[in-house]
């Protein structure tokens, strides 16, 4: 039994398949990143240094990196010869998508926000074979539980280090709209030990996502979930494993291809994992190798969905310009306050960042639904997949977007003005989508065409998690499809 990806898909079903008594192989491109006492597993913003950037093969030569990118080109510059590093960073035509590399996956950079979607845009665009009543019921409480979530200490808000998210909360509270408390993949006693000068600094200082958390207060999927499998001896994680091809073999069964990589991100060797079931987990990289699998004819009979319907969730970066931040310390998180559209169908909170808090900036992060989605293709002449995506698909989200956030502003003292990154090149933190439920997939994640093969991550997504991070939802969509189908991982059907 094999698992390709050990973000959130991959070790929810690593451990539900370990508990069931179920062996399991779990293969991870990227290294592990183990925190230590002295603090040191992760690289520090802005510094950069060879652990920050993976490259390889297909990472984009450094003039395509356009120049708002220019803090991660000076790190692609920084990291090179290439390396195992934190950060993936996949250059489209019309934007960049951001993931994280390593045993952890995307939870290792992501912000640690675990929000629910409100009902009603989630049946917008969901399955109707999703019932959100189930999930608000059964599935999300769950997954916050495995996840250990917690809400936003209101009392931390009186520290120095959080002084940009007092004003960010007194401005939403006064704006009217609806609010509430982040709830986080965090451990807050260890940030309270940053703040007591028992543990290095790190959340406090801004330093909790893109380049992880160094004082362990984040709690990625590598500490919870896949720890838990791991502990049961069923299951193998295998680091520096990169998978370059899927096959059925003539006797149904499925060949994994993989390069064992040095730490250097060299070929130190190929392998073949034979399994007569397979899961898909790797993130924005599951579409593209089932994509390559269909196009090639290694698995031909893949439903012809597969790649479409992603999307960017809806990712918007606004900025708040206001003279309320006098100069003083870097600003700490993680999120503390959500904002919602009246209808739920936007979202903005604010994300501190390592900035000096006299830079008078409050940036956000944002998220909406798109009207228009991409589509990943395959190239027959040069093996690529790339992603068909048009400036404007997500011009909707982006304008919900900014507007909450300007009716934030408007309400910090001496009123703020919103900074709107440019829509011609975005950033991509959440790529979701490519394998949607329902379509590419049965409803619980069986992509048609194949016995024993399965997605059971983000690409279920329909390109958007109904305007919230997607962390939670994937945790919750992947526990209800493990409810169904763990049956089919019983002896013999390793």
């Amino acid at each position: 039994m094999v698992i390709i990806g050990s973000g959130v898909g991959g070790s929810i079903a690593a451990f539900r398949l370990a508990a069931a008594g179920v062996d399991n192989v779990v293969l991870e491109r990227g290294r592990r990143w183990p925190i230590t006492p002295a603090g040191d597993t992760f690289p520090h913003f802005p510094s950069l240094d060879k652990r920050l950037i993976w490259l390889d093969g297909s990472c984009p030569p450094l003039s395509a990196v356009p120049l708002l990118l220019s803090p991660l080109r000076d790190a692609l510059a920084a990291a090179l010869p290439r390396s195992t590093g934190l950060l993936d960073i996949i250059a489209e035509k019309n934007l960049a998508i951001v993931c994280g590399a390593g045993v952890g996956g995307g939870t290792l950079v992501y912000g640690g926000v675990l929000a629910q979607p409100q009902p009603g845009p989630f049946d917008r665009i969901f399955p109707a074979e999703v019932d959100y009543e189930e999930l608000d019921r059964v599935y999300y409480p769950r997954a916050r539980r495995r996840l250990i979530a917690a809400p936003f200490p209101e009392d931390l808000l009186s520290h120095g280090p959080y002084r940009s998210s007092r004003l960010w909360h007194s401005a939403a509270t006064r704006s009217g709209l609806p609010t509430q408390w982040v709830t986080g993949n965090y451990d807050f006693d260890v940030i309270r030990a940053e703040l007591a000068g028992e543990k290095e600094p790190a959340a406090i200082i801004g330093q909790y996502h893109f380049t992880g958390c160094n004082s362990g207060a984040k709690m990625s999927v590598d500490r919870t979930y896949l720890a838990r499998a791991e502990a049961t001896g069923r299951t193998t994680v295998r680091p520096l494993h990169k998978v370059t091809s899927i096959r059925q073999d003539p006797q149904g069964r499925y060949r994994v291809s993989v390069d064992r990589l040095t730490r250097h991100g060299t070929v130190h060797e190929r392998l073949a994992l034979t399994c007569d079931r397979l899961v898909l987990a790797a993130g924005v990289h599951t579409p593209r190798m089932l994509l390559a699998a269909r196009e090639t004819g290694r698995l031909p009979r893949l439903h012809e969905t597969v790649g479409t319907r992603w999307g960017t969730n809806g990712d918007h970066l606004p900025v708040i310009r206001t003279a309320a931040l006098p100069i003083g310390a870097r600003q700490g998180g993680p999120a503390a306050v959500l904002v919602r559209s009246h209808d739920g169908t936007a979202t903005v909170m604010h994300s501190p960042m390592p900035l000096p808090a006299g830079a008078g900036l409050l940036p956000c992060v944002g998220m909406g639904i798109s009207d228009r989605f991409g589509e990943w293709t395959y190239s027959s002449a040069t093996g690529d997949t790339r992603l068909q995506w048009e400036t404007g698909n997500d011009a909707t989200a982006r304008r919900a977007v900014g507007e909450l956030a300007e009716q934030v502003a408007r309400h910090t003292p001496g009123g703020g003005s919103v900074i709107d990154p440019p829509s011609a090149y975005p950033l991509i933190a959440h790529p979701v989508g490519g394998a949607m439920l329902g379509e590419a997939t049965d409803a619980y994640g069986r992509l048609h065409g194949y016995t024993g093969l399965y997605c059971l991550d983000g690409a279920l997504m329909p390109g958007s998690t109904a305007a919230v991070n997607p962390a939670l939802t994937i945790a919750a969509i992947v526990e209800r499809c493990l409810d169904r189908i763990i049956d089919d991982f019983g002896p013999g059907n390793g």
